[in-house]
């Protein structure tokens, strides 16, 4: 690139800088005094934009024309425009240094070559007499000649007069020319009989020294030429490069496809490019969660209103159910007047439960029942219904008044309801149950029961009546047989029995604070039944349920929970006086 060109580019560069840069405060930083408002981002290179422009700067495809090309080329031409002056300029300098340097060392070789030869030569004439014997001074003079560099050699007396000379005498004096003098002076002679004066041509150093100018030139070239290729590769991998994957990804990243910045696993903290990039990815990936976390919130947004709506629709239906349930379980005070006082604690875990109990008066006999169908909720109130059909049938079609009987039919009614007698039977569902004969005649309690016993308490001992094993229902195992007859006992004033599914009995809790978990079981109920077993029911009931639930703790309730506590009322033998 000529002088003239550079001198052009460097005096356009200087109009478009003056032309379009802000004005600055005269002075530097420190001594202009304290900025301005809004001076430090005008200086920064931040210009005010009119409102009507924003949009323009951020439409859709406003960084496309920065990633074509123009701008990072325009890189690599500043820095070579401003590197490579200065690097051409000090390798010349050295260069030029260096060649000066040795050229002024040849050029003192030179002289004390020239003085060497001079004072050798005199030595030589002085022995001769040379300038006696004129004669006998041409040998060594022709003697200098032998030297490459020899021009001519002159020897003078002690008046300056010439008294001979070899070589040929230069017409002008010449910058090439090394002279030098040295003085005659014989053994014993006080002052110098003549002067000898030589010179040598110094052509052959310059010579040498322009081949080496030349060489520092030409090898300055290659230098600054591989630097100039070394940096323009090195511009276009580590920083071109870098910034063309950088706009690329904020071209995608303008559209919402969050693409991050491919860093080539060569991540360097020290590099400024990408602690850029991996800056940029990190707010491609905040960016990319807040939007996915929008969406995520929308569509969880949508699934929650979904699931209320179900929800709602499903507690409406099983809150439904739970009214029909109700209604299919009888009165409270079904036996009232039976000479029985009774009360019930029936709480189901949740809005129906699979436990049900029988109440009725019939033909003088009381009859109560407790079951506990397969499972609960939903599942356990659908059996409960059978069962409640099946007692209905059994009580009032077939006229069973034997808690054993009624055991056997309420069986083989559920195996045949579930389709259990066939092969290949999918159902694997039944209930423990417990029944209970009030027969206030003969003032006795016929009990039988398929995994539910009967607990008594009299004069402050509990007993236990234990039913069958086996349960009603389920598929045909060879377990143990049904009850075939019924447990007749006397019933005493003050006996109070207690008839209850297993979810009374298997309450999971601690019996002390920091002791382990462990279930309740019959003896822990009949514990807690026994010291308030004098009281009226309702209040034993009552005094119960906040017992298991102090006992569980923060543990939760495992099943539904059905009791019946009945003993002979109080008024009995009078009601019967007066019958009699």
């Amino acid at each position: 690139m000529s002088d003239q060109a550079m001198s052009g580019q460097a005096t356009n560069c200087q109009a478009m800088s003056e032309a379009g840069a802000p004005a600055r405060r005269s002075g530097a930083l420190r001594g202009a005094g304290p900025l301005r408002r809004g001076e430090a981002l005008t200086q920064l290179g931040f210009h005010e934009v009119e409102e009507g422009a924003v949009a323009g700067i951020m439409r859709p495809g406003a960084l496309r024309g920065a990633a074509r090309g123009r701008d990072l080329d325009s890189l690599a031409h500043t820095l070579f425009l401003r590197i490579y002056p200065v690097i051409a300029v000090v390798v010349l300098l050295t260069q030029a240094g260096i060649a000066c340097v040795n050229y002024t060392d040849q050029l003192r070789l030179y002289g004390e070559r020239a003085n060497l030869l001079a004072g050798v030569t005199a030595a030589a004439l002085a022995r001769a007499d040379g300038i006696r014997a004129p004669d006998s001074a041409s040998a060594p003079l022709q003697a200098l000649s032998l030297d490459p560099a020899f021009r001519y050699a002159a020897l003078r007396d002690a008046e300056g007069h010439l008294v001979a000379s070899a070589g040929e005498m230069p017409r002008k004096r010449s910058f090439d020319l090394i002279q030098a003098s040295a003085d005659l002076a014989g053994p014993g002679e006080g002052r110098p009989s003549g002067t000898l004066t030589i010179a040598l041509s110094a052509e052959d150093l310059r010579v040498n020294a322009e081949k080496q100018a030349l060489l520092a030139l030409g090898t300055s070239l290659v230098l600054m030429l591989a630097f100039v290729l070394t940096l323009h590769a090195n511009v276009r991998r580590h920083v071109l490069g870098p910034l063309n994957r950088l706009l690329a990804a904020m071209r995608e990243v303008e559209h919402k496809r969050w693409t991050a910045v491919d860093l080539g696993g060569a991540y360097r903290p020290s590099n400024e490019i990408d602690a850029i990039s991996s800056a940029f990815n990190r707010m491609v990936e905040g960016l990319r969660s807040g939007d996915e976390a929008r969406q995520l919130l929308q569509q969880l947004e949508r699934a929650h209103a979904e699931l209320a709506q179900a929800n709602r629709q499903v507690i409406e239906s099983i809150a439904y159910a739970r009214r029909i349930q109700t209604s299919v379980l009888p009165d409270r005070a079904a036996l009232a007047g039976s000479g029985l006082d009774v009360a019930v604690l029936w709480e189901p875990l949740h809005l129906v439960g699979g436990d049900y109990f029988w109440l009725e008066e019939i033909d003088g006999l009381s009859v109560i029942v407790a079951a506990d169908c397969t499972g609960h909720g939903v599942p356990g109130a659908f059996l409960t219904l059978i069962v409640a059909t099946a007692l209905d049938r059994l009580l009032h079609e077939r006229g069973l008044r034997s808690p054993a009987a009624l055991l056997a039919g309420l069986d083989a009614i559920v195996r045949t309801q579930l389709r259990q007698d066939g092969r290949g039977a999918e159902s694997d569902d039944g209930l423990d149950c417990g029944i209970c004969i009030w027969d206030p005649a003969e003032r006795t309690l016929r009990f039988a029961g398929a995994g539910l016993s009967l607990t008594c308490i009299r004069d402050g001992v509990a007993t236990r009546e234990r039913g069958g094993r086996r349960g009603l229902g389920y598929p045909h195992t060879g377990r143990e047989a049904l009850p075939e007859r019924d447990a007749v006992m006397a019933v005493t004033p003050g006996a109070t029995f207690y008839l209850m599914t297993d979810g009374i009995t298997d309450q999971m809790g601690s019996p002390a604070p920091g002791a382990p978990a462990r279930l309740l079981g019959h003896r822990g109920v009949a514990d807690r039944l026994v010291p308030r077993a004098g009281r009226p029911l309702p209040e034993q009931i009552a005094a119960l349920e906040a017992d298991l639930a102090a006992y569980r703790g923060e543990q939760a309730r495992r099943d539904d929970m059905t009791l019946i506590a009945f003993r002979m009322a109080e008024d009995a033998p009078q009601e019967r006086a007066a019958a009699a």
